[in-house]
């Protein structure tokens, strides 16, 4: 009795090969120079004649191959094509092909029916193993048409196509190779021909690993603190390595049972190890399966996998969901579809870019080259995304690629394959973005042992920093899967970025604020992130990529935001900066600071990159059709009283011009030039100096 496994699989052809192939072995049954066996074989009767290897079953009993020498030699990549047909008999009679066997114990079978269903399995020492249930193939031509059934294996992924249909695959260091022989397989009364079968070679890729991997690093297991007998995966770690988020499964604390994935937490102390990991229950977790996608960068939000249901259950397809960090703990996911979405994989995992603007999905659909692809969406204004987008052949390949994470840099990527070259099994490989497109990345490098192994290594993450990264391996686990740290190389690290921390408070009363925290490029004035303060102390976080000026502002109800600039443009390693947030309430007679309004020194005409803060001023202005202001402009004591009285007055010239040229009536703004009369510290130091250089504006009416 069949199990049917019901499922839309995909029509795109075998990828074309990197390099030329060299034909081995090619059969026709011209003639039977190879002395296929022929005649009667129990059930079996086989001639070759007219072209064709003809195979007739004359009972409803048992199963028959007869096999050559085919040479599949996993040292190689190699192609083993054949066509074949059924000819008569009942549709549903399996068809098809051996291959890597010795006898019928121990053999492969790859097999269809005329009806359009394909399985495949292999037999060990005589017992049975599905690699792959009965599965609807639609690609699969029904009786007296040929189907061409190609066998492909690139490094360690070897893919099954029928028609140019990718079907199924698997990692070839994983089974073993029984034998040479492969050759047509008939099951119950029926004949099939098949007229030709071709093995090609080619050699396989070399190893590209990253430029001063360490062969003799150790990983370091994170301990009984963090890791089980249970498996461990990593969900996401914090961009200063102070939070790890992770998924277990097969431990009875759970909040379903054991049987089900759900999300963990591990913080680290101040000396360096990890306190015990605990396991927030609910709303994150419920009684199915439960996983984490990313952590933002403020540590105020995560994403989960799939969508959370009212009824306590989640699935983890669909989309994404994220919840907030509360003052008693974590709110209930909010889901987030995705356009066109369909997966025909029962496996998928996703990465959020630090910004929260990208996602990234390991799925299978129409296009994909083999098994899973990685494909990008976008965030759309209604907290939706984009449809899937595959990322290219660059980095995908026939094999499967899956656990993407785009580091804090937000070009730098790091993902698991079995297509690209290795170690046998999945291994890490990193890619640079090159471009906005997402579809355009640097050659994939494998970063090497001891990072990879013989075994699975998956979920590859790295801090904000970039020194060290954290995995989920088997090797040398406690159990399942176990989560490992361990220094990376410099040349599979990210790019250098300033890591901003602080508070948001307010300016009166420095009291904390939950506010958005959003950050710009200057003098564009495109918002290229945001970020959450905690509602208990107002924290934030936010990561800034080397080579651009920024403008950082928090944003509450009842607040003007004031900017900061972060200057990121000489950046040349990693670095940390605290600096707070102020937001001034909205009242009338209080100063607000315009921070990001440049001049160049000693001049009043307005740089680019303060057109963004003046912008928001006149949306201010406008949504606000009574308020009028005074502009001040400040100076230091630098130079003599009257020239500071007049350069100052023709800055705030230059800026009432602006607001009056963005069409704010000049009857609503008032322009004062206060020179060095109103400092606000010291004049003795460079500091002090610099927070008296200033632009202000005063509510004088509302």
């Amino acid at each position: 009795m069949f199990v049917l496994v019901w499922c839309v699989l995909l029509l795109v052809g075998a990828p074309v090969l990197a390099q030329q192939t060299m034909v081995v072995q090619r059969e026709t049954f011209e003639n039977n120079d190879r002395a296929w066996v022929t005649g009667e074989v129990g059930n079996l009767q086989a001639e070759v004649a007219d072209g064709v290897f003809r195979l007739e079953m004359t009972a409803d009993e048992g199963w028959q191959f007869l096999s050559h020498v085919f040479p599949l030699d996993n040292a190689k990549n190699w192609t083993l094509t054949a066509r074949l047909r059924q000819v008569s008999g009942a549709e549903d009679n399996p068809y098809g092909l051996v291959y890597n066997s010795v006898d019928s114990d121990n053999t492969y079978q790859f097999m269809i029916t005329s009806e359009g269903k394909a399985r495949l399995r292999r037999f060990k020492e005589g017992e049975a193993q599905d690699l792959m249930e009965w599965t609807d193939v639609e690609a699969i031509k029904g009786q007296d048409d040929w189907n061409e059934i190609k066998i492909r294996k690139v490094n360690d992924a070897v893919a099954f196509f029928v028609n140019g249909v990718y079907v199924t695959g698997y990692s070839a260091s994983y089974f073993l190779v029984f034998g040479p022989q492969a050759g047509p397989y008939v099951q119950w009364t029926q004949t099939i021909e098949v007229d030709e079968m071709v093995l090609e070679e080619w050699p396989m890729d070399p190893i590209d690993v990253v430029q001063g991997a360490d062969a003799g690093a150790t990983p370091v297991n994170l301990g009984a603190a963090v890791n089980s007998e249970a498996d461990e995966l990593v969900d996401a770690i914090a961009p200063d390595g102070s939070i790890l988020m992770f998924s277990r499964q097969g431990d009875s604390r759970n909040v379903g049972s054991a049987d089900y994935r759900d999300v963990w937490f591990a913080e680290r102390k101040p000396d360096g190890s990890w306190a015990k990991a605990t396991n927030p229950g609910t709303p994150l977790n419920t009684s199915t399966h439960n996983f984490g996608v990313a952590m933002t960068q403020d540590l105020n939000t995560i994403f989960m996998q799939g969508v959370y249901y009212d009824d306590g259950t989640t699935s983890t397809g669909g989309g994404v969901s994220y919840a907030h960090r509360t003052r008693t703990g974590w709110s209930k996911p909010v889901s987030m579809s995705i356009d066109d979405y369909y997966n025909n994989s029962a496996f998928l995992n996703s990465h959020i870019s630090p910004d929260g603007q990208v996602l990234m999905m390991s799925i299978w659909r129409n296009d994909t080259r083999g098994g899973n692809d990685l494909y990008v969406c976008f965030r759309q204004p209604n907290d939706t995304w984009s449809a899937p987008k595959n990322i290219g052949s660059t980095v995908n390949t026939q094999g499967e690629e899956s656990g993407p994470f785009i580091a804090a840099d937000g070009k730098t990527m790091y993902f698991s394959s079995n297509g690209h070259r290795g170690y046998e099994g999945r291994d890490i490989f990193v890619t640079v973005r090159q471009d906005d497109t997402w579809t355009n990345w640097s050659a994939p490098k494998n970063l090497g042992k001891p990072i990879n192994t013989d075994e699975h290594d998956t979920f590859f993450q790295v801090t904000a920093k970039g020194d060290s990264g954290y995995y989920s391996s088997t090797k040398n686990s406690m159990g399942q899967a176990d989560i490992f740290s361990i220094a990376l190389p410099r040349s599979a690290r990210p790019e250098a970025l300033i890591m901003i921390r602080g508070r948001v408070l307010d300016a009166e009363t420095g009291k904390p604020v939950e506010a958005t925290v959003v950050y710009e490029r200057l003098p564009e004035g495109t918002t290229v992130g945001t970020a959450r303060s905690a509602p208990s102390d107002g924290q934030y976080r936010v990561g800034l990529v080397r080579g651009v000026q920024y403008g950082v502002r928090a944003e509450a109800s009842g607040y003007y935001p004031l900017s900061e600039t972060m200057d990121a443009r000489e950046l040349g390693e990693y670095t940390e900066q605290v600096r707070d947030l102020l937001l001034s309430p909205i009242k009338k007679n209080v100063a607000i600071r315009l921070n990001n309004v440049f001049f160049d020194s000693g001049k009043y005409d307005l740089r680019p990159e303060s057109f963004p803060e003046l912008d928001r001023l006149v949306e201010f202005l406008r949504k606000n059709g009574s308020v009028s202001i005074e502009i001040g402009g400040h100076t230091d004591n630098v130079g003599s009283d009257k020239d500071n009285a007049t350069l100052s007055q023709n800055r705030v010239n230059s800026v009432m011009a602006y607001l009056v040229a963005k069409s704010i009536p000049a009857g609503r703004v008032t322009a004062k030039g206060y020179g060095e009369s109103k400092p606000l510290a010291s004049n003795d130091t460079e500091e002090g100096r610099q927070q008296n250089r200033r632009v202000e504006f005063t509510i004088l009416q509302q």
